[in-house]
Protein backbone atom coordinates (compact mmCIF):
# COMPACT_ATOMS: atom_id res chain seq x y z
CA UNK A 1 0.00 0.00 0.00
CA UNK A 2 1.29 3.69 -1.05
CA UNK A 3 0.50 6.54 1.58
CA UNK A 4 0.26 9.94 -0.01
CA UNK A 5 0.65 13.10 1.79
CA UNK A 6 1.70 16.14 1.93
CA UNK A 7 4.61 17.19 4.41
CA UNK A 8 4.06 20.65 5.83
CA UNK A 9 7.08 23.36 6.99
CA UNK A 10 7.66 26.23 8.00
CA UNK A 11 7.68 28.30 4.65
CA UNK A 12 6.31 25.75 2.59
CA UNK A 13 4.58 22.36 2.02
CA UNK A 14 5.98 19.00 -0.23
CA UNK A 15 3.92 16.59 -1.73
CA UNK A 16 5.36 12.61 -0.45
CA UNK A 17 4.84 8.66 -0.77
CA UNK A 18 5.49 6.44 1.51
CA UNK A 19 5.16 1.89 0.63
CA UNK A 20 7.03 -0.63 1.92
CA UNK A 21 7.49 -2.71 5.55
CA UNK A 22 10.46 -3.28 7.35
CA UNK A 23 13.08 -1.60 9.52
CA UNK A 24 15.08 0.05 7.15
CA UNK A 25 13.77 3.70 4.99
CA UNK A 26 15.53 4.79 2.20
CA UNK A 27 14.58 8.09 1.08
CA UNK A 28 14.53 9.09 -2.64
CA UNK A 29 15.63 12.28 -4.00
CA UNK A 30 14.93 12.69 -7.76
CA UNK A 31 16.73 15.07 -10.31
CA UNK A 32 16.43 18.64 -11.80
CA UNK A 33 12.93 18.56 -13.19
CA UNK A 34 12.08 15.10 -12.08
CA UNK A 35 9.22 14.26 -9.22
CA UNK A 36 8.61 11.23 -6.73
CA UNK A 37 7.26 10.03 -9.97
CA UNK A 38 10.68 8.85 -11.58
CA UNK A 39 10.87 6.16 -8.82
CA UNK A 40 8.21 4.11 -10.18
CA UNK A 41 10.36 1.22 -11.63
CA UNK A 42 12.71 1.01 -8.67
CA UNK A 43 10.54 1.49 -5.60
CA UNK A 44 8.28 -2.51 -6.00
CA UNK A 45 11.81 -4.05 -5.30
CA UNK A 46 13.01 -1.71 -2.95
CA UNK A 47 9.64 -1.60 -0.89
CA UNK A 48 9.44 -5.87 -0.27
CA UNK A 49 11.72 -5.23 2.58
CA UNK A 50 12.33 -1.98 3.38
CA UNK A 51 9.84 1.31 3.69
CA UNK A 52 10.06 4.12 1.07
CA UNK A 53 9.64 7.77 0.92
CA UNK A 54 9.89 9.78 -2.22
CA UNK A 55 8.45 13.28 -2.70
CA UNK A 56 9.05 16.26 -4.77
CA UNK A 57 11.89 18.47 -4.18
CA UNK A 58 10.51 22.00 -3.96
CA UNK A 59 9.44 23.84 -6.92
CA UNK A 60 8.90 20.52 -8.38
CA UNK A 61 6.12 18.38 -9.28
CA UNK A 62 3.31 19.11 -6.81
CA UNK A 63 5.21 20.74 -4.25
CA UNK A 64 5.46 24.08 -3.24
CA UNK A 65 7.99 26.71 -4.14
CA UNK A 66 8.75 29.14 -1.44
CA UNK A 67 10.42 32.11 -2.30
CA UNK A 68 14.28 31.95 -2.98
CA UNK A 69 17.52 31.71 -3.35
CA UNK A 70 17.51 28.16 -2.39
CA UNK A 71 21.08 26.70 -1.15
CA UNK A 72 22.06 23.18 -1.07
CA UNK A 73 21.13 23.33 2.82
CA UNK A 74 18.62 24.63 2.67
CA UNK A 75 17.06 21.66 0.52
CA UNK A 76 19.01 19.20 2.09
CA UNK A 77 16.80 20.25 5.30
CA UNK A 78 13.78 19.31 3.05
CA UNK A 79 15.05 15.89 3.31
CA UNK A 80 15.89 15.71 7.00
CA UNK A 81 12.20 17.73 7.69
CA UNK A 82 10.52 14.86 5.69
CA UNK A 83 12.02 12.04 8.02
CA UNK A 84 11.00 14.13 11.11
CA UNK A 85 7.06 14.52 9.51
CA UNK A 86 7.28 10.37 9.53
CA UNK A 87 9.53 9.94 13.04
CA UNK A 88 12.20 8.33 10.94
CA UNK A 89 15.28 8.43 13.24
CA UNK A 90 18.05 7.37 10.45
CA UNK A 91 17.56 6.56 6.43
CA UNK A 92 19.98 5.93 3.44
CA UNK A 93 19.42 8.48 1.10
CA UNK A 94 19.08 7.33 -3.28
CA UNK A 95 19.99 10.62 -4.71
CA UNK A 96 19.91 10.77 -8.73
CA UNK A 97 21.80 13.73 -10.41
CA UNK A 98 20.57 16.94 -8.50
CA UNK A 99 19.09 14.84 -5.50
CA UNK A 100 22.54 13.07 -5.43
CA UNK A 101 23.52 16.81 -4.69
CA UNK A 102 21.28 17.06 -1.78
CA UNK A 103 21.88 13.76 -0.83
CA UNK A 104 25.76 14.37 0.01
CA UNK A 105 24.66 18.05 1.58
CA UNK A 106 22.38 16.27 4.19
CA UNK A 107 24.93 13.43 4.83
CA UNK A 108 28.11 16.09 5.60
CA UNK A 109 25.37 18.12 7.25
CA UNK A 110 23.36 15.83 9.53
CA UNK A 111 25.51 12.49 9.91
CA UNK A 112 23.72 11.35 12.31
CA UNK A 113 20.45 11.30 10.29
CA UNK A 114 21.89 9.13 7.14
CA UNK A 115 23.08 5.33 7.09
CA UNK A 116 24.36 5.91 3.48
CA UNK A 117 23.98 7.05 0.15
CA UNK A 118 23.42 5.72 -3.10
CA UNK A 119 24.47 8.21 -6.05
CA UNK A 120 23.08 7.99 -9.20
CA UNK A 121 24.86 9.87 -11.78
CA UNK A 122 25.37 12.90 -10.14
CA UNK A 123 28.83 15.49 -9.37
CA UNK A 124 29.96 17.32 -6.83
CA UNK A 125 31.53 20.40 -8.58
CA UNK A 126 30.85 21.77 -11.74
CA UNK A 127 32.96 24.08 -14.70
CA UNK A 128 32.26 27.81 -15.50
CA UNK A 129 30.86 25.93 -19.25
CA UNK A 130 27.98 24.14 -16.97
CA UNK A 131 27.59 26.74 -14.49
CA UNK A 132 26.75 29.28 -17.73
CA UNK A 133 24.70 26.28 -19.22
CA UNK A 134 22.45 26.30 -15.61
CA UNK A 135 21.99 30.20 -15.73
CA UNK A 136 20.61 29.59 -18.96
CA UNK A 137 18.37 26.88 -17.87
CA UNK A 138 17.28 29.16 -14.95
CA UNK A 139 16.34 32.68 -16.94
CA UNK A 140 14.27 30.35 -19.63
CA UNK A 141 12.21 29.01 -16.73
CA UNK A 142 11.68 32.92 -15.77
CA UNK A 143 11.18 34.22 -18.43
CA UNK A 144 8.93 31.78 -20.52
CA UNK A 145 7.88 29.63 -17.77
CA UNK A 146 8.12 25.52 -17.92
CA UNK A 147 8.25 25.21 -21.43
CA UNK A 148 11.08 27.67 -21.57
CA UNK A 149 12.83 25.02 -18.96
CA UNK A 150 12.05 22.05 -21.28
CA UNK A 151 13.22 23.57 -24.80
CA UNK A 152 16.53 24.92 -22.77
CA UNK A 153 17.18 21.11 -21.06
CA UNK A 154 15.90 19.05 -23.80
CA UNK A 155 16.02 21.08 -27.11
CA UNK A 156 13.12 23.08 -29.06
CA UNK A 157 12.00 20.32 -30.61
CA UNK A 158 11.09 17.80 -27.38
CA UNK A 159 7.69 17.90 -26.58
CA UNK A 160 8.61 16.59 -23.30
CA UNK A 161 6.38 18.42 -20.36
CA UNK A 162 7.81 19.59 -16.76
CA UNK A 163 5.26 19.63 -13.95
CA UNK A 164 6.23 22.50 -11.71
CA UNK A 165 6.56 25.74 -10.25
CA UNK A 166 9.18 27.58 -12.83
CA UNK A 167 10.40 30.11 -10.67
CA UNK A 168 11.08 27.48 -8.16
CA UNK A 169 12.99 25.02 -10.58
CA UNK A 170 15.56 28.35 -11.11
CA UNK A 171 16.06 28.58 -7.53
CA UNK A 172 17.10 25.17 -7.83
CA UNK A 173 19.09 25.60 -10.86
CA UNK A 174 21.10 28.33 -9.51
CA UNK A 175 21.95 26.10 -6.47
CA UNK A 176 24.07 23.68 -9.00
CA UNK A 177 25.13 26.52 -10.56
CA UNK A 178 26.93 27.06 -7.05
CA UNK A 179 28.80 23.98 -7.44
CA UNK A 180 31.21 25.76 -9.73
CA UNK A 181 32.17 28.58 -7.19
CA UNK A 182 31.41 26.59 -3.83
CA UNK A 183 32.49 23.05 -4.58
CA UNK A 184 30.83 19.79 -2.62
CA UNK A 185 34.18 18.10 -3.31
CA UNK A 186 36.10 19.30 -0.71
CA UNK A 187 33.48 18.61 2.03
CA UNK A 188 33.64 15.02 0.97
CA UNK A 189 36.50 14.27 3.13
CA UNK A 190 34.53 14.54 6.20
CA UNK A 191 31.79 12.10 5.07
CA UNK A 192 30.88 9.22 7.85
CA UNK A 193 28.44 6.78 6.21
CA UNK A 194 29.14 4.48 3.28
CA UNK A 195 28.48 5.73 -0.56
CA UNK A 196 27.79 3.52 -3.27
CA UNK A 197 28.50 5.50 -6.87
CA UNK A 198 26.25 3.94 -9.77
CA UNK A 199 26.96 5.92 -12.80
CA UNK A 200 25.97 5.23 -16.65
CA UNK A 201 29.05 4.35 -19.21
CA UNK A 202 27.21 6.47 -21.28
CA UNK A 203 26.25 9.31 -18.76
CA UNK A 204 26.13 12.97 -20.80
CA UNK A 205 27.85 14.23 -17.57
CA UNK A 206 30.42 11.37 -17.66
CA UNK A 207 31.65 8.92 -15.55
CA UNK A 208 34.57 11.19 -14.66
CA UNK A 209 32.20 13.25 -12.19
CA UNK A 210 31.38 10.12 -10.37
CA UNK A 211 34.84 9.31 -9.99
CA UNK A 212 36.11 12.52 -8.56
CA UNK A 213 33.60 12.21 -5.86
CA UNK A 214 35.00 8.43 -5.27
CA UNK A 215 38.32 9.86 -5.03
CA UNK A 216 37.30 12.68 -2.43
CA UNK A 217 35.89 10.14 -0.01
CA UNK A 218 37.40 8.53 2.86
CA UNK A 219 39.42 5.55 2.23
CA UNK A 220 37.18 2.63 1.96
CA UNK A 221 33.55 4.44 2.42
CA UNK A 222 33.08 4.23 -1.47
CA UNK A 223 32.03 1.29 -3.39
CA UNK A 224 31.96 2.22 -7.12
CA UNK A 225 29.93 0.84 -10.56
CA UNK A 226 30.13 1.65 -13.72
CA UNK A 227 26.48 0.50 -16.06
CA UNK A 228 27.77 -0.50 -19.41
CA UNK A 229 26.27 1.20 -22.42
CA UNK A 230 23.72 2.97 -20.19
CA UNK A 231 22.90 6.34 -20.10
CA UNK A 232 21.88 9.29 -17.16
CA UNK A 233 18.55 7.57 -15.58
CA UNK A 234 19.77 3.88 -14.41
CA UNK A 235 16.81 3.63 -12.02
CA UNK A 236 14.42 3.87 -15.47
CA UNK A 237 16.59 2.40 -17.83
CA UNK A 238 18.73 -0.39 -15.86
CA UNK A 239 16.71 -0.27 -12.61
CA UNK A 240 17.39 -4.07 -12.32
CA UNK A 241 21.06 -3.27 -12.39
CA UNK A 242 20.72 -0.65 -9.52
CA UNK A 243 18.87 -3.21 -7.02
CA UNK A 244 21.18 -5.54 -7.69
CA UNK A 245 24.12 -3.02 -6.60
CA UNK A 246 22.38 -2.23 -3.87
CA UNK A 247 21.58 -5.44 -2.95
CA UNK A 248 25.09 -6.59 -2.96
CA UNK A 249 26.24 -3.26 -1.42
CA UNK A 250 23.79 -3.18 1.52
CA UNK A 251 26.00 -5.47 3.88
CA UNK A 252 28.73 -2.88 4.05
CA UNK A 253 26.13 -0.66 6.31
CA UNK A 254 27.69 -1.11 9.18
CA UNK A 255 25.44 1.77 10.99
CA UNK A 256 22.01 1.56 11.25
CA UNK A 257 21.38 -2.28 10.62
Amino acid sequence: MTVGDRVELKTHELRCETSGAGERHFLCLHGLVDTLGIWKRLVPALEKRSVVTRFDQRGHGESDAPAGPYTRKALAQDAIDVLDSLAVPRATLIGHSMGGVVAMEAALQFPDRVNGLVLIGTTSECRSRVADWYERIALAGEERGCDGLAQTIYGKESHKKISGNAQGIAHVTRMLKSLCADPLTPHLKDMRCPVLLLVGEADPMGPKASEIIRDALPSGCATFEMIPERGHWLHLDSHEAVIDAINAWMPTQVRGR
